[in-house]
């Protein structure tokens, strides 16, 4: 990928976080010709956010353009952005653009034209950062009015929050006042030159340390299409991502409270502690599709269909209050639904639920049982969610949602999964988490039966069912969210995961 963008013009452009106070803006130079899909990871960079949500770039007369992939999640009204050229939505007669990120914090950004500058023949136009204040919140604080109360706890040490918040930032200290102008361009420089990935922190302090060893793979090829390039780039930063998790598969924890964490995940006292009341229906897809079915089952049950699933108009209600950003899998479960089975958020919502003991099945009809009707009463949420966790854990057969083998020890290593992500704060893809956990739990694979040993090779078989288990049931508790991406290879999504907020606060790790 160039850094180098051929254009007549040169727009610089202001670009300020609504709502913040003092102002959190930057100051750039972009070629006039870039496609609002190249000026979205400028945008991300320069901003310093980690491209982990949705994003929207809307005109003034309302018209919305966004990542085509975006499009198969429910946007059937806005438009490609990809080859939109920023010319076309922002000249001399409209000034400003609106570019929003994430939609449940609603980061609204307003761009604005401030200056045209005219380039003259063969003159190459270069993207930079000229200038900027304040640093960036971080992803996933609950939008302005959750980062004013982060502030607000960072500037009272004595804040009974201020430890889990320096915590959950993974870092010692945050100063918002701070903005490096000439690190932004470094790093801007690096991600037109190299990858787009770069936007995601972790991978590029990673680059950094493998950068001479990929400009020396770089050299040695022969003549290769600019595609080709950007697919070697990108396979060789993840797999020596891999590489550096798998070299570090050491035990993170002594063997006792490994053992602990295994097998009595619920008593281990001395490795994790849980906050229940961190989970709320606005953070847990599994509780805001329960309440639904309390709901609709509070008085006179519901009467299931002869194969025993719900009726389509309970489906359907369940359906709704399934989150937006619960997108794994959404492109099957959003059209054509002929029966929950069809909707797995529904499915094991419901199976869940029942082997809970907050319902259960009387002669073909859903029943709340008395504490079901309690918990729908009181709005006992937190209660709620830490019994289905302890179900999901502990009794839910983790193979009956896929086709890979049983793999039973799958559901109790997922807890160094979510261990690894919050120690280290990663956002990785899925199928990278999971060779992680295998570099550690190698017998994993003993349990894949010889009948089960097809074309793919056991570890591969052992990676993707892994993978497949925490993006469907992890992401359906909330504790993991995760971001469909673009693969090296064309024909394959990948998913990058990492710990929730709501993961953060409901998991407290007492590990060194």
């Amino acid at each position: 990928m160039t850094s180098k963008i051929q254009s007549r013009q040169l727009y610089q452009l202001h670009i300020e976080l609504e709502g913040s106070s003092p102002a959190i803006w930057r100051r750039l130079m972009v070629p006039s010709n870039i496609t609002l899909d190249r000026l979205h990871p400028v945008i991300q960079v320069v901003m310093g956010w980690q491209n982990a949500h949705l994003h929207v770039f809307q005109t003034k007369d309302k018209c919305s353009f966004t990542d085509p992939e975006a499009l198969e999640h429910g946007f059937d009204n806005w438009f490609d952005e990809t080859g939109v050229l920023l010319s076309d939505v922002l000249h001399s007669r409209i000034k400003t653009l609106s570019y929003e990120y994430d939609f449940g914090d609603s980061w609204d950004h307003l761009i604005t034209l401030e200056k045209t500058l005219p380039l003259i023949g063969n003159h190459e136009a270069d993207v930079l950062c000229l200038a900027g204040d304040r640093a960036c919140p971080p992803e996933d604080c609950g939008g302005i009015p959750g980062y004013e109360d982060l502030l607000d706890t960072l500037e009272n040490p004595a804040d009974p929050g201020y430890s889990e918040t320096l915590n959950w930032l993974g870092v010692e200290s945050f100063d918002p006042a701070i903005f490096d102008t000439e690190s932004c361009n470094t790093r801007l420089q690096m991600l037109l030159q190299y990858s787009p990935l770069l936007i995601h922190d972790e991978i590029y302090e990673h680059f950094i340390e493998v950068k001479a060893e990929l400009d020396q793979l770089l050299s040695s090829l022969h003549r290769q299409d600019q595609w080709q390039v950007q697919a070697i780039i990108d396979q060789f930063l993840m797999d020596s991502l891999e590489q550096e998790m798998a070299s570090s598969g050491e035990l993170p924890m002594s063997p006792d409270q490994l053992h602990q964490l295994l097998y009595s995940p619920f008593n281990a006292e001395s490795v994790i502690e849980f906050h229940p009341d961190a989970a709320r229906l606005d953070n847990a897809p599994i509780l805001a599709i329960f309440k639904v079915l309390a709901e609709a089952a509070q008085h006179k049950g519901i009467k299931l269909t002869p194969r025993g699933n719900l009726p389509l108009k309970v489906t359907r209600l369940m359906v709704n209050a399934i989150p937006a950003d619960l997108t794994y899998g959404k492109f099957v479960w959003d059209h054509n639904i002929r029966t929950e089975e069809d909707v797995y958020p529904v499915h094991f919502t419901r199976i869940l639920a029942t082997l809970a003991g907050f319902c259960r099945i009387q002669k073909g009809t859903l029943l709340l049982t008395a504490k079901g009707r309690k918990t729908l009463e009181k709005a006992q949420w937190g209660q709620c969610f830490h019994e289905l966790m302890q179900t999901v854990f502990t009794r839910f057969n983790w193979a009956y949602i896929d086709h890979y083998p049983e793999l039973q020890m799958i559901r109790s290593v997922s807890w160094m999964m979510l261990y690894l992500l919050e120690k280290d704060g990663l956002e990785i893809p899925s199928e990278v988490a999971a060779d992680a956990v295998l570099t550690i739990f190698s017998m994993l694979t003993d349990e894949v039966p010889e009948n089960a040993r097809g074309y793919s090779s056991v570890e591969v078989t052992v990676i993707r069912a892994m993978s497949n288990r925490w993006l469907i049931l992890l992401g359906l508790t909330g504790l993991i969210s995760y971001t469909e991406t673009q693969s090296t290879e064309s024909y394959k999504d990948e998913y990058l995961i990492r710990i929730s907020t709501l993961g953060r606060e409901y998991l407290c790790w007492k590990t060194e």
